[in-house]
This record gives structure tokens, sequence and C-alpha cells, in this order.
């Protein structure tokens, strides 16, 4: 498997909040539109027909100043479930991972890595985040993950 060029793919992106600054050669980076809290437990069984979603709730973002265009995010320390704004169209027979990136890891946060396949839904990526026990502030569009494609 190799990496391929994010020219080579960025058209099989949705939602992209600014090109230039959020592609790199091999990567786009992927930026957070909302934050959700767990505020109820999940079911997980073998078979899956006890399954149960975990419920969440929205954590509206707070403007520092009222004139500001985009507000922050508090969090305390926790797990949170992350949303970006970013979507694939489709991936046709590649595979995309998706990593923490550098900033989120230097702020504080844990984000889980994930894999995206083929055939994948037009939905908006989700990730988990672990914010740690002093908190962390994420601004609304801040560059949470990377996605890589792969080919071969």
């Amino acid at each position: 498997m190799t990496l391929k060029k994010s020219d080579e793919w960025i058209d099989s992106v949705k939602n992209i909040v600014h090109q230039d600054t959020q592609q790199q050669e091999f990567c786009l980076d992927l930026t957070v539109s909302e934050i959700r809290n767990f505020t109820g437990p999940g079911s997980l069984d073998f078979g899956g027909s006890e399954f149960a979603p975990a419920s969440t709730e929205l954590i509206e973002p707070k403007k520092k100043n009222p004139e500001d265009t985009y507000g922050w995010w508090k969090l305390l320390g926790g797990i949170y479930r992350a949303v970006c704004n970013e979507s694939f169209k489709s991936l046709g027979d590649h595979a995309v991972f998706i990593v923490p990136h550098q900033h989120a890891l230097d702020a504080g946060l844990m984000v889980h890595a994930a894999l995206a396949e083929r055939n994948v839904s037009s939905d908006p990526i989700e990730l988990l985040i672990h914010a740690p026990g002093a908190g962390c502030n994420i601004k609304e569009n801040a560059r949470i993950a990377s996605a890589y494609r792969m080919s071969g």
C-alpha cells in the first residue's frame, strides 16, 4: 500500500472549510463542527439485537466576544464525540486512515484513529476525543485530525 497525494483525491471530500490551509501533500486536515457530550450509556451485545448507541447532547460553543465569528468549546476532562465538517463522497477501492492532528495531540487531546473503507456513506466523520484532566479549549473549525488515502 502507498499513500496517495491529496490532490489525487481531494475531489472526493465534501464540506472542506478552507482547502488552502487544510490540504497537505499527502493528507487533508479535518475540522470540528460540533462536539457532543455523552449523557447516557449505550448497550453492546454479541449479536447486535440488543445494541443501543450511547445518548449524547450537543455542547454549544461560546464566543469570547459578541463580535467574534466563531466560538469555543471549553471541555472538562472526559470523553466526547467530535463531528467533523468534512465527509467523503466516494472512496472507490481505496481506504482512508484518519489520525490525530499534531496540534490536537500537543493540546493534550487523545483522538482515536479510524479507518474509512470503500462504500462509506457521505455522513460527517465522527471521532471520539478524550480531553485531559486539565481540560482543553477547542475553537469551532479547529483542525482535529488528518486523513490519508491509501492505494494498492
